[in-house]
């Protein structure tokens, strides 16, 4: 009979402790892991948003501005498709006009072909061209005044005769109408010639 107390005692104080254990066990709240936290999104220099795969796109310098971003002095960037012209200065935009352009588009493939070059130049020359006459092949002759007041040449490898130029004809700015040229209105290449020298980079884009 004792043997069968003392087992009986056994049971309860195991049946006890396992009740106790249970009751903790319940009482422990489950841990809260929080979801992680969406990565925003990259801006744009514009505040508009950009998927991650176009990231690299948006760290590199203004699409507008190519190298004249981050060189010091003056550069400019030539945008043929809207007929523009940036002018920077240690890689801040000091002023913009308005051009002419190549008859055609696209880059320069061979002489004649009525299309303006396309990469990064310097200028080699700044010349008076206030004399100079040119005959544009349209039964008028040779026409006084056609590079404006001034020439501003170009090297452009395996092209000749490349240059940023006044005109004769106002009204033609703002179209592709030149023979490879780049044509100004005469006071703003008036005001470009003072704001560049020999040496400087011209970015002549598509």
């Amino acid at each position: 009979m004792k043997i069968f107390f003392a087992t009986l005692s056994v049971v309860v104080i195991f049946c006890a402790v396992i009740a106790i254990v249970m009751r903790k066990t319940s009482s422990i709240q489950p841990v809260q892991v929080e979801p992680p936290k969406e990565v925003p999104a990259i801006v744009s220099q514009d505040a508009r948003p950009v998927a991650r795969e176009q990231a690299a796109d948006v760290t590199g310098l203004p699409d507008r501005a190519d190298i004249a971003g981050n060189v010091p002095g003056v550069s400019i960037v030539i945008n043929k498709s809207s007929h523009t012209m940036e002018v920077f200065r240690d890689g801040k935009r000091v002023n913009g006009y308005s051009v002419a352009v190549g008859r055609n588009t696209g880059d320069k493939q061979r002489v004649g072909d009525m299309r303006t070059p396309e990469g990064t130049f310097r200028i080699v020359q700044i010349q008076n061209a206030s004399g100079w006459t040119h005959d544009f092949r349209d039964g008028k002759g040779q026409v006084r005044g056609a590079y404006g007041p001034y020439f501003i040449r170009l090297d452009t490898p395996g092209w000749k005769g490349i240059g940023i130029h006044g005109t004769h004809a106002p009204n033609s700015i703002g179209t592709n109408v030149t023979e490879g040229c780049i044509r100004l209105n005469n006071r703003d290449v008036e005001e470009l010639r003072h704001m560049v020298k020999v040496g400087d980079n011209v970015v002549i884009k598509r």
